[in-house]
């Protein structure tokens, strides 16, 4: 007898494998578009098995392949420092771990150290770098985090729309 093969995957499998992903990079790793990741996570449609699947292989290929002997808060080498105070309700999350999170996760809002703070506050940040930790997907984020602060643009604040935004959430080294 053959065994049914689920055409659907669940809901809380595609929340838990894309929690901490942009939908944009959701869409680029399941060739789709962002519409449909939106309707996924919303619940709106159904998600096919292939595509969890693929979101777990890729979760499991990210866990071996990180580094787990690594100083997570050594971010010296990025060439990038954090210009934001740390959390006092969180001592144990330095401010270029936070930096490093939202530069991957949503490099969009390290453009002003006011939307920095507000995104770090309203996405519970603090909370899912411990979690991070805890599985230990945390190094990964900071080898990303290397990449792509080396590739921090050097024109991206200039123009009349950053007049009265503020200092930027970083310096460069």
């Amino acid at each position: 007898m053959i065994a049914a093969v689920p055409h659907h995957g669940d809901l809380s499998d595609f929340l838990t494998l894309t929690d901490g992903l942009s939908v944009a990079r959701v869409a680029d790793i399941l060739r789709c578009c962002t519409r449909t990741v939106r309707n996924y996570a919303a619940g709106r449609s159904p998600i096919p098995w292939h595509r969890i699947e693929l979101l777990r292989l890729l979760k499991r290929e990210s866990t071996a392949a990180a580094p787990r002997a690594e100083s997570p808060s050594n971010n010296s080498d990025v060439g990038v420092t954090a210009n934001i105070e740390p959390d006092p309700a969180a001592p144990d999350v330095p401010p270029a771990e936070m930096l490093a999170w939202v530069g991957v996760h949503a490099p969009h809002y390290l453009s002003s150290q006011r939307s920095f703070a507000l995104y770090v506050r309203g996405w519970n940040v603090v909370d899912k770098i411990r979690r991070a930790k805890d599985e230990g997907t945390f190094a990964g984020v900071l080898a990303r985090w290397r990449v792509l602060a080396a590739e921090l643009p050097k024109t991206w604040r200039s123009g009349r729309i950053w007049n009265d935004i503020g200092p930027p959430a970083y310096n460069t080294a």
